[in-house]
């Protein structure tokens, strides 16, 4: 890789299972404007909503691996179900360098929007059944209530462009996963988008359920997160090179899908395609980095941040 294409200036690593983290991506880059990105998909092993504990870890913590090699001043996970499992995994491996995640910035966020204290989530079969957002809620704010649903087939939907408000299918499959959650007198007036490809219903999602519900993006409340802790840049960059995108696999799909994701088009001449494969050394780095999440029994301890 080129690293002459980079400028000076402050960097920011954002990694995703696919694309979907484009949208995270899009919020951190109208916070950031004088900062230069490195965003990875992992598109030959996607979707991680599916995959073991363990298997999100390994995967998550080669792609960390990844964006600390070009010196990056934070780091942004940007999917929930990687935040889910591999935070406390990736913030061993980055340490000193800064590593924000999904849950604990829209936890806060949906604290602070709700007004009945209800707050309702949404996202991938993995993060619904981990509970990583109602403890984490639990936690912010013992006192809310909170309901989930698993709505696995909104990512294929929002991979394959199934986004028209006008579109029925997708109403219908969008009324079917949101009724149970708000069809009853005490229903949450705060939903949690808890998946990064999720804000591309944002639209429809109001449609069905009116105004009077807040939704959350995790996207925008990690970016706010991040803004917080980093402060903003104190010199500008070169604003034709200062992101760049790697994808694992096909990048012409990559940037063929990126523009309902993200808030420009790319052509696939930006998008470069990245060697996931790391040596054994790399791999002794990452079985050291588990060994520090383990407590003096032996057993690894479950992570709740997020």
């Amino acid at each position: 890789m080129n690293e002459e294409k980079i400028m000076q200036g402050r960097k920011i690593g954002v990694f995703d299972s696919g694309i979907g983290g484009l949208t995270v991506l899009r919020e951190l880059n109208a916070l950031f404007p004088n900062d230069n990105f490195f965003y990875i998909g992992d598109t030959a092993r996607l979707p991680y909503g599916t995959k073991s504990r363990e298997t999100v870890i390994r995967y998550s913590e080669s792609l960390a691996r990844i964006v600390l090699g070009f010196g990056v001043d934070a780091v942004v996970v940007a999917c929930n179900t990687a935040s889910t499992h591999a935070l406390e995994a990736v913030t061993v491996l980055a340490a000193p360098v800064p590593v924000i995640g999904m849950i604990e910035p829209a936890a806060y966020a949906a604290v602070a929007a709700t007004r009945n204290n209800h707050i309702g989530v949404i996202a991938t079969a993995g993060t619904i059944q981990s509970g990583a957002y109602a403890r984490t809620l639990d936690r912010v704010s013992p006192h809310t209530t909170v309901c989930s649903a698993a709505c696995q087939m909104l990512v294929a939907l929002a991979e394959e462009g199934w986004t028209d408000q006008g579109d029925p299918v997708v109403r219908s499959i969008l009324s079917r996963y949101l009724d149970p959650l708000f069809d009853h007198a005490h229903a949450p007036d705060t939903l949690i988008l808890g998946c990064t490809h999720f804000p591309v219903f944002s639209h429809i999602i109001t449609e069905i359920l009116g105004d009077g519900v807040t939704l959350i993006n995790s996207g925008v409340a990690a970016a706010k997160t991040l803004s917080s802790c980093l402060g903003a840049a104190k010199y500008p960059v070169d604003p034709q090179n200062r992101i760049r995108f790697f994808a694992t696999d096909d990048p012409t799909r990559f940037a063929r899908n990126a523009c309902r994701f993200f808030d420009h088009p790319l052509d696939s001449h930006q998008v470069e395609l990245i060697d996931i494969s790391y040596s054994a050394a790399e791999d002794d780095k990452a079985r050291q980095a588990m060994s520090r999440l383990q407590n003096p029994s032996g057993q690894s301890i479950k992570s709740t941040a997020a």
